[in-house]
């Protein structure tokens, strides 16, 4: 009889702890997959695009068609190329770049553009550490409220892990939109020099 307690008690714990575990897994998993995309789509933004390949036209043209009997359709007008008006740039990001690279009027936009990365990169490792702190408290009381608490405990503190992952993509999401900000504003000061 006490080693069947024994036994119960063992697997209850052991399903505990692989349901804490399988919890952490998870977050880590949705925040490395978050990085992951954020890392992705900066590099990916951030590629020089390539020049398009040109297919050479195998086949003959077809004929004319007054050669064949139809009449010429009217020409399409043409489309005028609109120049590239500047867009306007937010004053605060200017001085924020300004802030950053002090001496951008001396350095090459690459150099520039890449402490703007750096700076970003920063602040998304920052971000990730805080975020990783909010997680393991929403985790523990998470925990807390699975072992003790009431249904509506439980749906609280899952809500809470929820909301602390929200708002973990929501930072990444703006420090992603920030550097793109500032690297327009840094084109538009060097284009001004």
């Amino acid at each position: 009889m006490k080693s069947e307690f024994v036994n119960q008690i063992t697997v209850f714990k052991m399903s505990r702890s692989t349901e804490a575990g399988s919890a952490r897994i998870v977050v880590l998993a949705l925040i490395s997959f978050l990085l992951g995309v954020a890392v992705t789509a900066f590099w990916f933004h951030h590629a020089a695009p390539s020049a398009p390949a040109t297919v050479a036209q195998t086949t003959a043209p077809p004929p004319a068609p007054e050669s064949v009997g139809i009449p010429a359709p009217a020409p399409a007008p043409t489309a005028t190329p609109q120049s590239a008006t500047p867009e306007a740039v937010d004053p605060a990001v200017i001085e924020q770049v300004k802030k950053a690279v002090p001496n951008y009027a001396s350095v090459s936009l690459e150099e520039a553009e890449q402490i703007l990365r750096q700076a970003a990169l920063k602040a998304f490792a920052d971000a990730t550490s805080e975020t990783d702190a909010q997680m393991k408290t929403a985790q523990q009381q998470l925990q807390n409220a699975q072992s003790n608490g009431s249904e509506a405990d439980q749906q609280a503190a899952m809500k809470h892990v929820q909301d602390t992952q929200a708002a973990a993509t929501e930072k990444l999401k703006q420090i992603a939109a920030n550097l793109q900000a500032q690297i327009s504003a840094l084109k538009s000061l060097k284009n001004a020099l």
